[in-house]
């Protein structure tokens, strides 16, 4: 017989080591995902956002969020995880809706020239806390490093820009008088709401399944092109009032 072999334990300094790296990754996730939304409130929006324009930003998401829940669980079939389903990509994008009209709502009620902007800062927000906290308070403190957790704060600041211009098409398809514009603000609306999701699904779970950051920078240039698309129509709008563009 062979003697047996005694495992010695893991030395306590690879051990701290390992412990070190996981809290600074997820420091860094959690950095990356909260720090860019208070910059940009910090830099342009302290003067102009209030608390109350905030809490009911964040409430109405809460809301939306719970809505679009119920709507999906009823009528939307479950699927195959992880495969790419273009008639049940076009049903959550139609309930994804529900986004556009309680911003619409939150909008049409409150006054103030920058109301757009706050708002949609503060329901990106929202979105982070609600949907990214946990996973990335739970998974990226783990002992194991992975991407995905990166990719997830990379994906919280694109929601960031898309959500904000989001706000703002509806802001200035609320406020505008030209017909022409607000046509151009829902042409946008509804392009952002099918065209974006279904084009991220297509890349993420059929194009490019196994290489999942293709789609975060398929989703991170077209925010970009959204984002830079809204404040020229904003720039439109600040001149239709007689503001100059800023």
């Amino acid at each position: 017989c062979f003697p047996a072999v005694k495992r010695e334990p893991c030395p306590a300094v690879w051990t701290n080591r390992s412990g070190t790296m996981t809290a600074v990754h997820f420091l860094n996730c959690m950095a990356l995902t909260f720090v860019p939304p208070w910059i940009i409130y910090e830099s342009k929006l302290t003067g102009y956002a209030t608390l109350p324009q905030i809490s009911w930003a964040v409430l109405y998401y809460a809301l939306a969020q719970l809505a679009q829940m119920i709507l999906t669980a009823t009528f939307v079939p479950s699927s195959e995880s992880g495969a790419f389903d273009l008639t049940q990509e076009l049903e959550k994008a139609f309930i994804g809706f529900v986004d556009v009209y309680g911003l619409f709502h939150l909008l049409n009620t409150k006054k103030g020239y920058m109301t757009g902007v706050t708002i949609g800062l503060a329901w990106a927000t929202a979105e982070s806390v609600f949907r990214r906290l946990v996973p990335l308070a739970v998974e990226a403190n783990s002992q194991q490093f992975s991407w995905k957790h990166t990719l997830t704060a990379v994906e919280a600041n694109i929601s960031v820009g898309t959500h904000m211009a989001l706000a703002m098409l509806i802001f200035v398809g609320i406020r505008t008088r030209k017909s022409a514009m607000r046509n151009t603000a829902i042409t946008a609306i509804v392009v952002q709401r099918f065209g974006f999701p279904v084009i991220v699904s297509l890349l993420k779970y059929s194009v490019f399944s196994s290489m999942p950051a293709i789609a975060t920078v398929a989703e991170a240039v077209m925010s970009v092109g959204l984002v830079l698309f809204t404040m020229q129509l904003f720039n439109s709008y600040q001149k239709e009032t007689g503001r100059v563009p800023e």
